[in-house]
């Protein structure tokens, strides 16, 4: 079964979802991505990711946010978050606002982007975060907006619809696999520090010592979560004693 969540303009047929920004502001230059701000006070307490929900009973703590921290297959595609809101329906066995339920937060999703992928494919994953932000904010839902980059060629866009002293979220995790991949993540890093000067920044994954130097050099405020791949290993080191 699938039901309406966002309703479109009855007398338009709008297949590109400009019916989400209604009411928008705009970057400037020449990328017009919507220009969202994190909605949110205080920091989160607990991270739990999407993939996790809808599978039984899930406790969610007080202060606990739901981060996309996954593979895109798992949010995105036919029966996705996108589409989802597209259409303006909820997908019993995809997307649907009942997924939200119970959670104070919800990092945007964050659909991927590579070194090897085509550009214009980084600036729609880009568009697709910022509008994915802007509609659930409408929808009443407090949202901390997702950054993610590439090289330095991505910088021209990455950032753009962010307003300044927003709370961020980053997904460090996978992204110091090797040295050309920590320099890329440390140099899109300080790019962002300087151009959105975040209020708070919170990390997905692992903060390599490199990370904490530079961060400590603009006294940036931040916390990190570790990744559910981190968790699963430190409890199969400790013999996953229940505590």
């Amino acid at each position: 079964m699938e039901k309406s969540i966002l309703r479109k303009p009855s007398d338009i047929k709008d297949v590109f979802g400009a019916f989400l920004l209604e009411g928008s502001q705009f970057s400037k230059g020449m990328y017009d991505m919507p220009v969202v701000k994190s909605n949110i006070d205080d920091l989160p307490k607990q991270l739990i990711s999407y993939s996790r929900v809808g599978k039984g009973q899930l406790a969610i703590p007080p202060g606990t946010a739901l981060h996309f921290y996954v593979y895109d297959y798992l949010f995105d595609g036919e029966y996705g978050i996108w589409n989802s809101l597209i259409r303006g329906t909820e997908f019993k066995r995809g997307f649907n606002l009942q997924k939200l339920q119970g959670f104070d937060y919800i990092i945007v999703p964050d659909f991927s982007l590579y070194l090897d992928m085509p550009v214009a494919m980084q600036i729609w994953n880009i568009y697709r975060s910022r509008v994915v932000a802007y509609a659930l904010q409408q929808l009443g839902y407090k949202v901390i907006i997702n950054v993610r980059w590439t090289d330095e060629n991505s910088y021209k866009f990455c950032f753009n619809g962010i307003e300044k002293g927003s709370i961020v979220s980053v997904g460090s995790y996978g992204c110091s696999k090797n040295k050309v991949d920590m320099v890329l993540f440390n140099a899109g890093l300080e790019k962002m520090i300087k151009e959105i000067k975040p209020s708070a920044i919170i990390f997905y994954g692992t903060v390599k010592e490199s990370t904490k130097e530079l961060l400590e050099k603009y006294e940036q405020r931040y916390i990190a979560f570790s990744s559910d791949t981190a968790k699963a290993m430190e409890k199969t080191r400790h013999g996953n004693e229940s505590k």
